[in-house]
């Protein structure tokens, strides 16, 4: 599961679309339109023309269903999501449907959202924004706080639970449960005091704690404590953390709260961002040339053991002749 590979590798994004999330997306395209055949036929014609007008070799369908490269399946999704948005504002053509004929043609424009929602889950750098598919590295939000506020607890074992309460709280946006996201957020920003060792039974509270232990300077302490303050706020009127009613918390809220509680932690780290994302690139480089160094290494053993192997096995003769 997700939960279980985060805890042990923090989150990791993605630039590609998993075949889980194509086969949900396919599974989901029936249910919210009428003529999800005209999607597919829409979605393969564009692939077509880009593809300098050559048939596509695999179908859109198939292509979100697993056939093809998570890349390849990423590209295929961007067409199926231009061939709905599209089609919802042309298409007029009715359609049989079942006893019925001629029913008009039905767009659920949910569907970009459960889409989108899709996309987060599986930690996809992509989503569907305003008729465009767009990298979420083109937000200055993500790309500045959140992506680098992930990358930083994933990088010090002693944010674990830190990391685990913001990785819930991006999981329950995906999920569609932004008053759980809020609390999950202000739950991250708390563990993340503690494991600078700063005790307190609110942020707020943990911030002058962080003061007096000289963690934070009070000039650190007046810049954060309006962030800290609406974030103890929005937990309280918003978040499952206390009683509220359904639908009280938007999606807007939550990733709100997500970014505030980002910018927090990245504030209190000390780091800027871009050094953040920079340290993660050399630790995977470290380690790739590690592993294929230790690779070359094996080869090496294993050439030279062949070679002592052949050095027994070859027979020897001398000049002299026995008889």
């Amino acid at each position: 599961m997700l939960a279980e590979a985060e805890a042990l590798t923090g989150v990791v994004w993605r630039d590609d679309c998993p075949v889980e999330v194509g086969r949900r997306v396919a599974a989901l395209l029936p249910h919210m339109t009428n003529k999800a055949w005209a999607v597919y036929a829409a979605a393969d014609e564009h692939r077509g023309v880009s593809n300098d007008g050559s048939p596509v070799e695999v179908a859109a369908v198939d292509a979100l269903k697993g056939e093809g490269t998570p890349a390849e399946r990423l590209d295929v999704l961007a067409a199926v999501m231009y061939s709905y948005v599209g089609l919802s504002l042309t298409d007029e053509e009715t359609t049989e449907d079942g006893w019925h004929n001629g029913m008009p043609p039905r767009y659920d424009m949910h569907f970009v959202e459960m889409v989108n929602d899709f996309l987060l889950a599986a930690r996809v750098e992509w989503y569907f924004n305003e008729g465009h598919f767009t990298p979420r590295g083109n937000s200055v939000l993500y790309a500045e706080v959140v992506k680098p506020a992930s990358v930083l607890l994933d990088a010090d074992p002693k944010f674990s639970a830190a990391s685990a309460g913001f990785q819930a709280a991006i999981t329950r946006l995906s999920e569609n449960k932004p008053d759980v996201a809020i609390t999950d957020a202000a739950s991250s920003v708390q563990e993340f005091f503690r494991a600078l060792g700063v005790q307190g039974n609110s942020i707020s509270n943990q911030l002058d704690n962080a003061q007096r232990a000289g963690v934070i300077t009070a000039y650190d302490r007046h810049l954060l404590k309006p962030f800290v303050d609406w974030t103890n706020s929005d937990r309280s009127e918003r978040g499952n953390a206390h009683h509220h009613r359904e639908g009280d918390a938007s999606k807007g809220d939550a990733w709100l709260a997500v970014h505030v509680a980002a910018a927090l932690m990245v504030r209190l780290s000390n780091e800027e961002p871009r050094d953040i994302l920079r340290a993660r690139e050399k630790r995977q480089a470290d380690a790739l040339a590690a592993e294929k160094a230790e690779e070359a290494a094996r080869q090496v053993q294993a050439q030279a053991a062949q070679v002592q192997s052949d050095v027994w096995r070859t027979p020897t003769y001398n000049d002299e002749v026995p008889f």
